[in-house]
């Protein structure tokens, strides 16, 4: 279960960041979010993916703790990547 939690922490803490970018905003959303925004889905996102590093270790321990914040970051970037990449051009090709 502790696995399943650090994903969607990843998963979120990327998304927010994806979304505080200006290009990302216009191809998600069709506009660009005001500036406080942005920078609240910036801090949010990284305090998303901070967050799931002490949840790692003191569910897991701080050795098994780390290669698996590592591995489920990873895991929900990659997700990150390909939904951007599909909402992206599903949006380019509506246009």
């Amino acid at each position: 279960m502790i696995h399943i939690l650090l994903f969607l922490l990843a998963l979120s803490g990327f998304a927010m960041l994806c979304l505080a970018r200006d290009r990302h905003q216009r191809d998600l959303l069709g506009r660009k979010l005001p500036a406080r925004t942005a920078v609240s889905l910036r801090r949010g996102g990284l305090f998303l993916l901070l967050l799931a590093y002490p949840v790692a270790g003191l569910a897991l321990g701080w050795g098994y703790g780390a290669v698996e914040w590592f591995g489920q970051l990873s895991g929900g970037a990659l997700l990150t990547v390909l939904l951007l990449n599909r909402l992206s051009a599903r949006g380019a090709a509506g246009r």
